[in-house]
């Protein structure tokens, strides 16, 4: 019975969850903002919400979300005369589809992807103990027996230490559509899982209360007021959001939480419009609920331990989009609230400072370059004393250094961690041509000493003879691992992972062709990243959004690469027949097969215009560590 109720309960949220999913994901993708509706007095989700919410998000405004998609850079690429035919048809296949389960949820696409007209706005929240007679059957056993007493205190700690959510939705016009839904998952758990339902009323609004049938199953409640539905999962949670609607609530809200406020300042004063989303998780708290909630010995022990390390200093963790603007597309900044001082498990955070620009063999045409200082050796160090709280003293010299002087014949602290300056490198280049893997990946890690390294590489080879064979490709020697010849699926590129010293950079990567472009941009037989234009903007707009901080990451990204290569692919006869294969076994996919079928797919080069390059920045406060990044608005 219980696994039953799961599995259908799980169904039930899903119908309630469509609403704020559907319209959120273009968020999450394109990160699009917006002006608050000012026409309402509606309140925001922060001062409806308890101080102590452990996850909250939320969206603005998804009248102008929708209004800005349309202006974005997929927007308009969808929107080109040239592929809006395709981008339609694709889009008339999702609606058939979504008929089917129309009846389920009420509406359809259309209706559902246009329900949220204002704010929307989701939270995990501490739930409260469910008063004992509203539940409305007890178990069928003896209440006296042992089994029934310990199953009332395993109750009862998990209710004192239970999770309950919130959701807000502003339909404005809409809201008919949005009641249609409720309505239909109203039904669903009377008629399905038994529960009853009540209706109480506060400040002249009627509270929609449902009981489960039996102890363990979560309460849900529901009101509506100005065209906004707050629904809650769990006791009270409407009717505590309605009393703070009503300033009769004196508990403190999300709004007046220090944590809160400290990220947020961090994230929505970084710029001078107002965010379209925003969030915020306080991880240390959830992890502490879950730990009390689960009664668990193991966990009750290891804890003390845990906060022993300095998780609580982990105060917070939050974030932010705006829409750019003149100059950018987009903007998200995120912080994570750290007190001060950094030590315990907290210690292994230690970014560091210094040169951002790319050495001349990263080449020109790479589709990301990272650049990220850290302090290895104190970071080495702290990880260290984190393993000596549960393994006992000196646990890295014999859980890693001895057993790797024995089998490998290296000194880990003196031929690996003190030979390293705190520099890695990451970038990544699309292989020709496009494939489910064409992504290539290149790691580099600057050294103090590289004939030393090739010293260390030199021990290796003596003590695994076979594992490498050697290379010499554009005057450098690379080391190839030795793998098996098996054969590749066609949609698939065959990986070769290698690594080479060039000059004082160890790089390693899984593409012979890659080693090759990577040589060729050291000798300057073709361009490298730092004479490209492109990089030049982003790193003059980066100086600017730095403000006088200190970055120990910068990052470059041209996302139309990553784009391109999903088109290629849909747009394929690959992707064609392997759709086609699967349509006697799968109507849905014949019909998307079909759909492919019909059209020829101009050229990505046609849409770049539509799409420019993107930044990412992190710099360390006395605070915490703060993250930035943009788009830049494209040069139609």
């Amino acid at each position: 019975m219980k696994s039953r109720f799961f599995s259908a309960q799980n169904g039930r949220m899903l119908a309630a969850g469509l609403v704020v999913f559907l319209s959120g994901t273009p968020v999450a993708l394109q990160h699009l903002t917006a002006q608050e509706t000012a026409e309402k007095a509606i309140p925001g989700a922060p001062k409806l919400l308890p101080e102590g919410t452990f996850l909250y998000a939320r969206l603005d405004s998804a009248r102008d979300l929708r209004e800005d998609l349309k202006t974005s850079s997929v927007g308009k690429m969808i929107n080109d005369p040239k592929l809006k035919p395709i981008a339609s048809d694709f889009y008339a296949t999702f609606r058939d589809l979504f008929e089917q389960i129309s009846d389920e949820v009420g509406v359809t696409l259309d209706e559902l992807l246009a329900i949220p007209d204002g704010q929307v706005a989701a939270a995990l929240i501490p739930g409260k103990i469910p008063e004992p007679q509203d539940n409305l059957e007890a178990a069928d056993e003896d209440p006296e027996s042992e089994q029934a007493i310990r199953r009332r205190l395993q109750q009862k700690r998990r209710s004192q230490n239970a999770f309950a959510g919130l959701f807000v939705i502003d339909a404005g016009e809409n809201v008919e559509s949005l009641r249609a839904v409720v309505d239909r998952l109203e039904q669903r758990l009377i008629n399905d899982d038994r529960y009853v339902r009540r209706v109480a009323s506060a400040h002249k609004v009627d509270i929609v209360r449902l009981l489960p049938p039996r102890i363990g199953r979560p309460e849900i409640e529901y009101f509506e007021r100005d065209d906004v539905i707050v629904f809650g999962i769990g006791h009270r949670t409407a009717q505590d959001a309605l009393d703070r609607w009503e300033d009769e609530n004196d508990e403190p809200t999300l709004a007046d939480s220090a944590n809160f406020t400290s990220v947020m300042s961090r994230c929505i004063g970084a710029e001078s419009t107002r965010p379209q989303l925003t969030f915020f998780v306080d991880p240390y708290h959830i992890a502490e609920r879950i730990v009390r909630r689960s009664g668990s010995m193991t966990a009750a022990m290891t804890w003390p331990v845990i906060e022993d390390l300095g998780l609580a200093r982990l105060r917070g963790i939050g974030g932010s989009s705006f829409r750019g603007g003149e100059v950018f597309e987009d903007i998200s900044h995120l912080h994570i609230l750290i007190d001060p001082p950094r030590d315990g498990v907290l210690g292994v955070l230690r970014p560091d400072t210094g040169e951002s620009q790319p050495p001349k063999w990263v080449p020109a045409d790479v589709s990301t370059y990272s650049s990220l200082h850290w302090d290895i050796e104190q970071t080495y160090e702290n990880v260290g004393k984190i393993l000596d709280t549960f393994q006992g003293e000196e646990s890295l010299k014999r859980f890693v250094e001895e057993p790797a002087q024995k089998r490998v014949g290296i000194d880990i602290q003196t031929d690996v961690v003190k030979n390293l300056t705190g520099r890695l490198i990451r970038t990544s280049w699309i292989e020709p041509p496009a494939r489910v893997n064409s992504q290539v990946s290149v790691q580099a890690v600057e050294l103090v000493d590289a004939t030393a390294a090739k010293s260390t590489i030199a021990t290796i080879r003596e003590r695994f003879p076979n594992a490498l064979s050697v290379e010499t490709i554009g005057g450098s020697v690379v080391y190839f691992f030795r793998r098996g010849r098996g054969q590749m699926p066609e949609a698939f590129r065959k990986p070769e992972p290698c690594f080479l010293i060039l000059g004082k950079w160890l790089i390693q990567t899984d593409s012979r062709k890659m080693v090759e472009r990577i040589t060729r941009a050291n000798s300057g037989a073709i361009s490298g990243l730092v004479t490209v234009p492109e990089y030049e903007l982003v790193s003059s707009e980066l100086g600017g959004k730095l403000d006088g901080e200190k970055p120990f990451l910068v990052s470059f990204m041209r996302g139309a690469d990553f784009l391109r290569q999903f088109y290629q692919i849909a747009s394929g006869d690959m992707a064609k027949r392997f759709m086609r294969e699967r349509a006697n076994d799968n109507p849905n996919a014949g019909r998307f097969a079909d759909t492919l079928q019909r059209h020829d797919f101009p050229p990505f080069e046609q849409f770049e215009k539509y799409f420019a390059p993107s930044g990412i920045f992190a710099y360390d406060s006395a605070d915490g560590i703060h993250f930035g990044s943009f788009t830049l608005k494209a040069d139609e």
